[in-house]
């Protein structure tokens, strides 16, 4: 089988962040070619040696249209007529587990696009930080990048390429199925509220703004009133409990710029868990 996957990635730094090589790493003992799509900058000599050590491919791009517009360049790049299998990955979570359990799943599945994880919200969808393209579904992905080409407000990448590939694809008779599918049909961010459940179930992923704190203040506050547990320190002690991790994966990831900002955090966060409580309770 032929296949290559697209890994885009965001940093600001020369050097490749620990835990984006160690999802490349293990990307590559899956796909026979692994293309590394990020924004333009000085790699360190460090990091093009390890991307060589690893035949993995540097495109840079201009810094425009998130995720699905570095996808987008680099589609554009090569000629994927002979392709059996296409991913479109991106750095959003952080992988601390083995794939196979994921692709032994996906070989014995007929579905045409598939992923880790499921959403409802607004419409159902595939979430888009790791996607899987099936041989009959390559030519729709390809056209429909084309046509949509690179768009640069969030809002507009949400509804045209986060739900909006998944709706054309199943408009167009291709099935779509995730490995952990949201219970319920429920209307929420599985791989959010649900990262706890989902690591003791086998799930190899962990969404990076748990552990860098990532959210924006209202939707965190509400997130940890519905039982959301906002603390980077209780999701790494479970998967270290789980898992023989790189001791760097983490590195960089975890500390904020000052005290005042590690306490405020600390204080509105149990402030909202107790809030939670005492709504449940009344309800």
């Amino acid at each position: 089988m032929r296949s290559v996957c697209f890994f885009s990635s965001y940093f600001t730094e020369g050097n490749i962040p620990a835990y984006v090589k160690f999802y490349l790493k293990e990307l590559s003992n899956h796909f026979s070619e692994i293309v590394f799509a990020t924004t333009e900058k000085e790699i360190q000599s460090v990091d093009k040696a390890f991307l060589s050590e690893n035949k993995i491919q540097l495109q840079l791009f201009s810094n425009e249209g998130y995720d699905f517009g570095l996808w987008y360049k680099a589609l554009k790049e090569y000629d994927l007529s002979g392709y059996d299998r296409i991913g479109l990955v991106n750095d959003s979570c952080i992988l601390f587990g083995k794939l196979d359990p994921f692709f032994q799943w996906l070989d014995k599945d007929s579905s045409d696009v598939a992923g880790f994880t499921d959403s409802y919200l607004l419409k159902h969808h595939l979430q888009s930080y790791f996607l899987v393209i099936n041989k009959k579904a390559i030519p729709l992905v390809l056209a429909y990048f084309t046509k949509n080409g690179i768009i640069t407000d969030n809002a507009g990448v949400i509804e045209t390429y986060e739900i909006g590939l998944s709706q054309y694809l199943m408009n167009n008779s291709m099935e779509i199925k995730a490995m952990y599918s949201v219970p319920g049909q429920c209307q929420y961010n599985y791989a959010l509220m649900d990262a706890k459940k989902l690591i003791e179930q086998g799930f190899p992923l962990i969404k990076k703004k748990i552990i860098t704190r990532g959210y924006i203040r209202e939707r965190w506050w509400s997130m940890v009133v519905m039982g959301f547990d906002p603390f980077p320190s209780h999701y790494i002690k479970q998967i270290k409990r789980l898992y023989t991790i790189p001791a760097d994966l983490f590195n960089g990831l975890t500390g904020k710029n000052d005290i005042a900002s590690d306490l405020w955090f600390n204080i509105v966060s149990r402030l909202a868990i107790i809030w939670g409580t005492l709504k449940h309770k009344r309800s």
